[in-house]
């Protein structure tokens, strides 16, 4: 089989594959670019795979980065673009059940494939578009099917991730996972511990947004992962994936952040518990925040309205986001929230007026202190809510008043 690569990822590529050529070694795109574009699907990156060792990568180009060159793996820079490229290679045990004791080259495309996955991700192109398939990988894509490479147990004990690999390919695909390969993942799910929580992580947001996470969701319980996942263990895994489901309300989810909020929100969890969770995930601190704000403004909206401080605190785009999956139950509520947020009298604290330094001298002070900062509080708020105008006089009035009540 040939295929036309005329995807500009591929075009751009050429140059690279013709120089490896022309220096006597074999080169050819591999993996999920292979199969999304025989899936007709866009690719977003490639990877090239080759017969040249890292040292003659290296010698053949003239700005190489070295990511992990005791692995075969060398990125090449041309015209501004990395390219990853990996030599051909074959691996030995996996005594930690992630990384291999060592790792041999060859020269051959064959012996590489062995130590692929899944069948569907064995595939390879040589640059003008001819098909490599040594493990059945068409068969597997026209029957929709992930089937490990070889034998499965040995492909998931070489790296347990491939574990979850699986349903994320299922979830993004909409594949099913082929018998041996589904009976190997439900018995080998207690190697998942010795995988670090990173790197489940990625494949488990990445289950999170497939197109076909609805239809798959359960995946994750009746496969045993969950169970074996410790974030998980005690938790109403199942319970969750159908909040989720429930209420995406067949509208595939676009953002790790609202398929985390989603998760979290069905598992139960109350603030303390969610930010201690979303930590022990790895996840960063603002994105940690962003979910607790979606969390809260969920609540919110489950209780009232929106209100100017509302859509002044959180970002807008966490509204709205929340609007892609809940509008149909929240419809009146949030369709207001753009035009409130247009409408309001300032967008943030910098467009106020009157600033602490301007406080400090209406007060007579030359250092802050705990009533500074509460009288500020309050008349941002007075400004967002309409009921002060951001103009010095009425402030400073404002300020007086305030002062008065608290005497």
């Amino acid at each position: 089989m040939k295929i036309v690569l005329n995807d500009p990822l591929f075009v751009s590529a050429q140059p690279i594959m013709q120089r490896l050529e022309s220096h006597g070694y074999e080169a050819y795109f591999v993996g999920g670019c292979v199969r999304d574009t025989l899936l007709g699907q866009p690719i977003h990156d490639i990877d090239i795979a080759t017969s040249a060792r890292p040292e003659e990568i290296e010698a053949i180009f003239h700005l190489t980065i070295d990511i992990g060159k005791e692995h075969g793996t060398i990125i090449v820079v041309e015209n501004r673009t990395h390219y990853e490229i990996t030599t051909f290679r074959t691996e030995g045990n996996y005594s930690d059940f992630r990384h291999p004791d060592y790792v041999d080259f060859v020269r051959d495309l064959r012996e590489d494939t062995l130590r692929r996955d899944f069948t569907i991700n064995a595939l390879a192109f040589d640059r003008k578009g001819q098909l490599y398939d040594y493990h059945q990988g068409i068969s597997d894509l026209k029957l929709k099917a992930i089937r490990a490479v070889g034998v499965p147990y040995e492909r998931f004990t070489e790296d347990a991730l491939r574990i979850v690999r699986a349903i994320r390919f299922a979830s993004q695909l909409g594949f099913e996972i082929e018998p041996n390969t589904y009976e190997a993942i439900q018995n080998l799910g207690v190697l998942l511990p010795k995988i670090a929580i990173e790197r489940i992580r990625v494949e488990l947001t990445k289950f999170f947004l497939g197109p076909y996470f609805e239809q798959y969701a359960q995946l994750l319980v009746n496969s045993k992962i969950s169970r074996h996942i410790g974030l998980l263990k005690e938790l109403p895994v199942k319970e969750a994936l159908d909040f989720m489901v429930k209420t995406m309300n067949h509208c595939p989810i676009e953002d790790e952040r609202l398929a985390w909020f989603l998760f979290t929100k069905g598992l139960g969890l109350d603030e303390p518990t969610l930010r201690l969770f979303l930590r022990q995930w790895t996840h960063s601190n603002q994105f940690i925040q962003e979910v607790t704000w979606l969390h809260q403004l969920y609540d919110i909206l489950l209780e009232r309205p929106l209100t100017n401080w509302d859509v002044y605190y959180y970002p807008i785009e966490l509204i709205e986001m929340l609007e892609t999956i809940l509008k149909p139950q929240f419809q009146q509520i949030i369709g207001n929230a753009r035009l409130l947020y247009q409408q309001l009298p300032v967008h943030n604290k910098k467009q106020i007026v009157t600033n602490g330094k301007d406080l400090l001298t209406l007060l007579g002070l030359t250092k802050g202190n705990a009533q500074v900062g509460q009288l500020l509080q309050q008349v941002e708020f007075a400004i967002v809510m309409n009921e002060l105008a951001n103009d010095r006089k009425a402030i400073e009035a404002f300020i007086h008043q305030q002062l008065i009540k608290e005497r």
